[in-house]
């Protein structure tokens, strides 16, 4: 698709500055770009790529304007600006409806006539596909499984009995949802299992990314706000619920029972011990330990830095050493003030 600068600045609500029939076929980094291509950039760190880049226009911040003498679309969000015009410039292939030969479907099952079914596919009985859905190749949908509209499994998802899943969401390959989640109860020196009698309800528009897993809640349901943006290999245990807007790095585990509010964000690795709540707009960097309950927005932190290995074990010898020196200066200080 090749559309001239000013029908993107029309189309999407931007400040145009240069040619306003500059040609733009496609998108690309900084780095990448050549003539035809549209890039941005978010920062003055990426400054000097930004002075080197061989793209036909660039989305800019206002305040960057000053730095950047070519075709520029100017917006407050460039990043979210370049995600439009991406989408838009390469739209996703749509395959085409039916359902193919080999695929496996139980006569009970309902598929409507525009949803796409590939090969190897398996849909027991009593699931419910709606219209415009994508079901890829290999994919597993359980009994009284019921999808929304437009909604893509890509190849090798399983989706196991009674999930219910909202439109326009995009499950990658690999991702597992409803699995039995870890139950188990003690008996004497073995361990019983717990029957997962719960669901898994997925809210509209939620991406969850390559080989994650969300299990089904033990009693009640395993929840997914709107909006939910997972990464791939994020493990959510039984009967957690995760808020609207929420968006969770790879890497991520959250223990069972848990409550994450509205428009939270885990980077990478961090973990949420069990039945943990955590409030609306609060944000964990990568690695962070989550033990207790968060009940106040903001950024939280923690983890131990990256530093040159013979200095990183003195410093953890040091931190065995804490509660006795932490004892030696607590007695000092009593002795002092006794004087």
């Amino acid at each position: 698709m090749t559309l001239q600068l000013d029908e993107l600045a029309t189309r999407f609500n931007l400040e145009l500055r240069g040619q306003a029939k500059a040609e733009i076929n496609a998108v690309a980094s900084l780095q990448m770009a050549t003539a035809g291509d549209i890039s941005f950039c978010i920062g003055r760190r990426y400054l000097a790529e930004l002075e080197n880049t061989h793209a036909t226009a660039v989305i800019l911040h206002p305040d960057l304007s000053g730095s950047y003498h070519g075709n520029a679309l100017l917006t407050e969000n460039p990043h979210a600006t370049f995600a439009k015009i991406a989408e838009f410039l390469h739209p996703q292939s749509r395959k085409p409806s039916g359902i193919h030969p080999s695929a496996e479907v139980d006569a009970l099952a309902t598929i409507h006539a525009s949803a796409s079914v590939a090969e190897n596919v398996t849909i027991e009985k009593s699931a419910n596909i709606a219209a415009g859905c994508q079901i890829g190749a290999g994919c597993y949908i359980g009994e009284k499984v019921v999808v929304g509209e437009n909604t893509i499994l890509k190849n090798n998802v399983t989706l196991h009995h009674e999930v219910i899943i909202g439109s326009n969401c995009i499950l990658q390959s690999g991702c597992v949802v409803g699995s039995d989640g870890f139950g188990h109860a003690r008996d004497g020196d073995h361990w019983l299992p717990v029957p997962q009698l719960g669901k898994v309800v997925l809210g509209d528009d939620v991406s969850i990314g390559a080989n994650t897993t969300i299990d089904r809640g033990a009693l009640g349901d395993t929840s997914i706000g709107n909006g939910v943006k997972i990464d791939n290999l994020v493990q959510i245990a039984h009967n957690v619920t995760i808020g609207d807007d929420t968006a969770i790095a790879a890497c991520v585990g959250i223990a069972g029972s848990t409550t994450i509010g509205k428009r939270c964000t885990l980077a990478g690795q961090t973990g949420v011990a069990d039945n943990i709540s955590i409030c609306d707009d609060a944000h964990f960097t990568g690695q962070t330990a989550v033990r207790s309950d968060i009940k106040k927005s903001g950024v939280y932190s923690s983890g131990v830095l990256l530093e040159e290995s013979r200095s990183w074990s003195r410093n953890a010898m040091r931190f065995k050493q804490l509660n006795s020196l932490f004892k030696q200066v607590r007695d000092l200080t009593r002795n002092n003030s006794h004087k």
